[in-house]
């Protein structure tokens, strides 16, 4: 009904699925990421975990856009099976005969191996995707485990991909399911979208529907915000609804009352958005913002935004002292401030959302102003960063090619996925998310997801650290440096690194594990001194890890994954580098 009145080709927030409207926000990008990087290790779990509505549905059909051809895959999206019942459906998934309905759990195990070993000596590598996994029984997730067991020598025949509720994640922490949570080589839990991805998401939604920006108010985004607490699915209900609700009133943009209303009408019990907009309260609102700012949910580049916000907040001023308004069915709370109803609108997730990746801040508050406050230099004034980075050619792909180049390899064909492409060269992508010591510290170059104004990404790669000053390389100009602050007002703490696993190695060693990569741990642990095989990853070895890991500032959890890995290649306790490949110092 709304189309024609905002010269829009199609509706932007229907909830139906529509690749056109695909948007990808940057943890979602990291998500797909750590998925794709799971099934590249090879064996064991992946676990995807998000509340409902954060687009863990969304990120598993990309998923399975982006498989290589020499993958197949068995979608369970009915988990509510006993341990027979899902063995049967992942055989009829894998195109595997059985008996309809007397066929036992060690039949149907027997005919699963089969097949898994036949695939694996085409060259061919199998993965089980089950949805709801939060749904999963004790006995169901236990068989699931038995199904990690299949194995050849060297490698482990299936992959597993959990996606769940948070619930699921709550299962995985059970003692009883211990030895399935230590077999998750990748973990991701989605959180809802902050007020910057939030805001692109809308904008991008929007522009493929043929619409231009600015449809909705600066206000109406925090109020949409504090609505839906950033979950996309609530975000579509809201604006698809508040675009109905302007065009019934004959509004070519969404206030936020028209917001404030249209929520009443579509969610269940909404969170009521009390701003109080008289002018005694202009000043506090601005100071909302300002700490809005402050803290970075909205970046202080948002020059021409801030105007706008602004400019609405007094317009709503002086409409609030020439009409005091008459409604009383959403009366401000006394104890309310404009301060506090705006700062309110931009809530962060709690702890326990953010991505378990996550260690540290992407650059501290300290570090980064110390740097900037540092003596001007006596050379020249170099490009600006958001200059620099500014052009569409900084992509990933273009980004990860310089990678490729650093270490001597030629870029990926078209089309190819370019941690696919590293892996048949023996190299694994790492997608990092932390702060820049701990970047620093991996002394890999690496490409840098970048943020400008207007929320769009670029990437660059970072090459060299010289002089404390880091060299991007050029995608259609020639390299730059830039002080680590200038970098710190652009980069949240994601980037990609190549890096390559030790001789005879697989990309990540478990307790338990009985392979060749182990004696290489002992040597670099020197702990030659093994009471059972030296290939087998004992207790006393976990142990040696988990010391180092806690010396390394690493989660001491005993597992050697990518970054523990990367960090024993390190020249450390007198043991020489064992680390292949280009450097940043």
């Amino acid at each position: 009904m709304y189309v024609q009145h905002f010269n829009l080709s199609t509706e932007p927030f229907s909830i139906a699925p529509n690749p056109r409207c695909l948007y990808l926000s940057p943890q979602h990008r990291e998500a797909l990421a750590h998925l794709i990087y799971g099934i590249g290790a090879g064996g064991g779990f992946v676990a995807l975990t998000g509340e409902v509505g954060t687009g863990k549905t969304t990120l598993c059909r990309c998923l399975l856009e982006q498989l290589p051809a020499d993958v197949d895959i068995a979608l369970i999206f009915n988990p509510r099976l006993n341990a027979r019942e899902l063995l049967a459906s992942i055989c009829d998934e894998l195109g595997i005969p059985h008996p309809e309905h007397r066929a036992s759990i060690k039949l149907l195990i027997d005919r699963l191996n089969q097949h898994l070993l036949a695939a694996h000596a085409r060259g061919r590598r199998t993965v089980v995707l089950i949805d709801e996994a939060q749904n999963l029984s004790h006995d169901v997730l236990e068989q699931i485990r038995l199904l990690t067991n299949l194995e050849t020598n060297e490698f482990k025949l299936l992959q597993i991909i959990l996606v769940g509720q948070p619930e699921l994640k709550q299962l995985l922490e059970r003692p009883n399911l211990r030895q399935l949570s230590q077999r998750i080589t990748a973990r991701y839990h989605l959180r809802p979208l902050s007020f910057r991805e939030m805001r692109a998401y809308i904008d991008h939604r929007i522009a493929v529907s043929g619409g231009k920006g600015g449809l909705f108010s600066p206000l109406a985004l925090l109020a949409i915000y504090r609505l839906s607490g950033g979950i996309p699915r609530l975000i579509n209900l809201i604006c698809d609804r508040a675009l109905l609700g302007a065009y019934a009133l004959g509004k070519k943009g969404v206030s936020w009352r028209i917001v404030r209303k249209s929520a009443r009408e579509v969610l269940p019990s909404p969170k009521g958005v009390s701003l109080r907009l008289a002018g005694v309260g202009v000043g506090s609102v601005m100071l909302g913002i300002a700490g809005l700012i402050y803290f970075g949910w909205i970046p202080a580049n948002f020059t021409d935004w801030g105007k706008r916000a602004l400019a609405e907040l007094r317009s709503e001023s002086r409409e609030r002292l020439a009409n005091p308004p008459a409604e009383k069915d959403d009366p401000l709370p006394p104890s309310s401030s404009a301060a506090s109803a705006v700062a309110g609108s931009a809530e962060i997730p709690p702890p326990e959302a953010v991505a378990e990746v996550s260690v540290e801040p992407s650059i501290p508050p300290a570090e980064a102003s110390a740097v900037v406050s540092a003596s001007p230099s006596s050379e020249p004034t170099p490009a600006k960063l958001g200059d620099f980075i500014a052009s569409p050619a900084y992509t990933r792909g273009a980004a990860l090619s310089k990678l490729f180049a650093l270490w001597h390899l030629p870029p990926p064909a078209p089309g190819v996925e370019e941690c696919g492409a590293a892996r048949q060269e023996g190299l694994r992508c790492l997608i990092f998310q932390g702060s820049w010591p701990q970047l620093a510290k991996l002394d890999h170059p690496a490409v840098l997801a970048l943020v400008l104004a207007d929320g769009s990404k670029r990437y660059a790669a970072l090459t060299r650290i010289r002089e404390n000053r880091l060299e991007l390389a050029g995608i259609d100009s020639d390299d730059q440096s830039f002080e680590p602050g200038a970098v710190a007002e652009f980069w949240q703490g994601e980037a990609i690194l190549l890096w390559k696993p030790p001789v005879n190695s697989t990309a990540s060693l478990h307790p338990g594990d009985r392979a060749a990569g182990v004696k290489w741990l002992r040597q670099r642990l020197s702990q030659t001194d093994a009471a059972g095989p030296a290939d087998l990853f004992d207790a006393k070895l976990k142990t040696s890890v988990m010391a180092f890991q806690r010396e390394q500032g690493l989660p001491p959890d005993g597992l050697v994954g990518p970054l523990t890995m990367i960090h024993l290649m390190r020249p450390t306790r007198g043991a020489a580098a064992a680390r292949p490949g280009p450097t940043l110092h």
